[in-house]
């Protein structure tokens, strides 16, 4: 552990790309965390020497992270409560950082059954030796992604839903973006995470994407986002069908625009093709 942090110490002082000083000194942040009270375990340790090694085999430049889905980490210290946060941002292709109206994507993950509640479950994924598989837009970089840590799996109650809030406002002070191309979406605890943000602050988001959101909703609260435009997939046999058939319920009966299907035969699931047709639906969706 020492040995990637005096790694980290030696790029970001030597860095002057400040995006990429960023990137190692949020590293830093994270993996010397103590304001959550929580301590790594074996397997933490063996992700931070892979890091180390990643640090020392192409983490340090920037085409890195240009040309496969690999993040950068933004770290910050929590305005709520204090204590340090971070998400990953991945930059579009072709980055140029004085175009201001690159597309924002805000992807929302979905519950790891308590893993992403250390930070150090979701710090070290994608910044090792070996390509880490993404998600889809992790690898179209259409625009910018961000991919808040949200304090693990906590639901997005309470500090885990400042947590998305915040992330977004981290990433407002540092980048303009496309007001008419907004797009918010996530897959399970993350459909929730969607939901809840998008009445929050509905005038921002151009579109909406909820893959088997585990959500519960009203008439009153679709009222919100009714002018927000959504698509939804779920599978027949989930738990959590019914949530959503009645999501969508209440957004057909509050004249909402909606796109949606029920997958035939299929549980709780993030499909690579519901992805890509996600993906494909945004790219249609203008304010």
């Amino acid at each position: 552990m020492s040995q990637l942090i005096v790694q980290l110490q030696k790029l970001a002082k030597n860095e002057q790309n400040p995006l990429l000083k960023r990137h190692f000194e949020s590293l830093m942040m994270i993996t010397s965390d103590t304001s959550h009270d929580l301590s790594m375990n074996k397997e933490d340790l063996q992700a931070a020497a892979a890091s180390l090694e990643f640090f020392k085999t192409g983490g340090d430049n920037l085409n890195t992270y240009l040309s496969g889905p690999r993040p950068l980490i933004m770290a910050y210290k929590s305005p709520t409560d204090g204590k340090n946060s971070f998400y990953w941002l991945f930059l579009p292709k072709n980055f140029d950082r004085e175009r201001k109206n690159y597309p924002l994507y805000m992807e929302i993950h979905g519950s790891g059954g308590g893993r992403n509640d250390q930070p150090w479950k979701m710090l070290y994924h994608y910044l090792k030796p070996d390509e880490a598989p993404g998600t889809t837009q992790m690898y179209l970089r259409e625009g910018f992604l961000i991919y808040p840590w949200g304090r693990g799996d906590k639901g997005y109650e309470g500090i885990s839903f400042n947590d998305l809030e915040e992330s977004l406002a981290d990433f407002d002070s540092l980048f303009s973006t496309d007001p008419e191309k907004q797009y918010l979406y996530g897959f399970s605890m993350g459909g929730k995470g969607v939901y809840k943000l998008a009445q929050r602050y509905p005038e921002r988001w151009t579109a909406l994407g909820i893959y088997s959101g585990i959500m519960e909703s009203t008439p009153e609260e679709v009222e919100t986002i009714k002018h927000i435009p959504v698509w939804m997939t779920w599978g027949e046999t989930e738990r959590w069908c019914v949530n959503n058939r009645t999501l969508r319920d209440h957004l057909l009966a509050a004249g909402a625009k909606i796109s949606w299907e029920e997958q035939e035969g299929v549980g709780h699931s993030y499909k690579g093709e519901y992805q890509a047709a996600l993906m494909k639906w945004f790219l249609t969706q203008r304010k």
